[in-house]
């Protein structure tokens, strides 16, 4: 074969994968949908053979619908099998997922020091809920000696990444002084940041703090707002907490906001937030 031959034939092999490629990935990209879809016999049926052909994306969607039992059938050790051949490929999800699995010790033996080095891979391509998760780890001692330090660094780079969880837990580190100098100004921000993303326990101590005038400018109408949005997303606390301020207010709705939140309440004392009372 001349050279030049060679050269149009690479060129030609070259340009049929790269086709072969696109194709595979619109192909994926369906069965993904499918699946976001709940369409999931289609989606399993698609995407089952580019998972058996080695496809990352296809083989951690075929994992979730194991997982998930939405295939009829749960199997929680084909999830893991799947998941592995994605996690081992570099795919964050999956790797994330191999780390939970073997923290539940679901389709596998129960072993925290895979799951932190499941979500170690997985936090190292940015994925916020493996960062969420490994500051879980250190600030609780999973399987490791707590660290704060470590966890809110982890916490700060989830919640920079959108996990409403991540912002929550900073603003409990500061309230409460623990493992870092308290702060309940910077606890404020936190809690914040995770109301704005619908985070019902940091509306409540928002709102809490706004009611008290801890660590921000003391403001009714802000702290009833806030346990609104709490009482609102299902918080009991909350919706005792509204109640009692629509009660000040002589609002005929505040018997039902104190009825609702009463129910689940474990303390009716809504001062258990209170820090350093003067």
């Amino acid at each position: 074969m001349s050279k030049n031959v060679w050269i149009v034939t690479v060129f030609v092999l070259s340009l049929s994968f790269a086709y072969a490629g696109s194709e595979t990935t619109k192909i994926v990209n369906r069965g993904v949908q499918l699946f976001k879809a709940r369409k999931y016999e289609k989606a399993y049926r698609l995407l089952r053979p580019y998972a058996e052909a080695g496809n990352p994306r296809a083989q951690f969607t075929v994992g979730l619908l194991y997982d998930m039992g939405s295939i009829k059938m749960m199997d929680k050790f084909r999830a893991v099998e799947w998941y592995r051949k994605a996690a081992e490929q570099g795919l964050a999800d999956a790797q994330y997922d191999m780390g939970v699995m073997f923290s539940k010790g679901e389709g596998i033996y129960k072993d925290l020091g895979e799951a932190r080095r499941w979500y170690e891979k997985a936090a190292a391509q940015g994925h916020p809920y493996a960062l969420y998760n490994l500051g879980v780890v250190w600030e609780r001692g999973y399987g490791v000696s707590p660290d704060v330090l470590k966890a809110r660094a982890y916490y700060q780079r989830a919640a920079a990444r959108g996990v409403a969880k991540a912002a929550y837990n900073l603003g409990t580190l500061y309230l409460r002084g623990k493992g870092v100098e308290q702060d309940v100004s910077v606890a404020a921000r936190w809690f914040k940041r995770a109301a704005e993303r619908g985070h019902a326990g940091a509306e409540l101590h928002l709102g809490w703090l706004y009611q008290h005038g801890k660590g921000v400018d003391r403001n009714e109408t802000l702290a009833k707002k806030w346990y609104r949005e709490a009482a609102y997303n299902g918080n009991d606390e909350g919706a005792w907490n509204y109640g009692l301020l629509l009660e000040k207010e002589g609002s005929p709705e505040a018997k039902y906001w104190k009825a609702r939140g009463n129910k689940g309440r474990s303390n009716a004392d809504s001062d258990k937030f209170e820090i350093n009372p003067e």
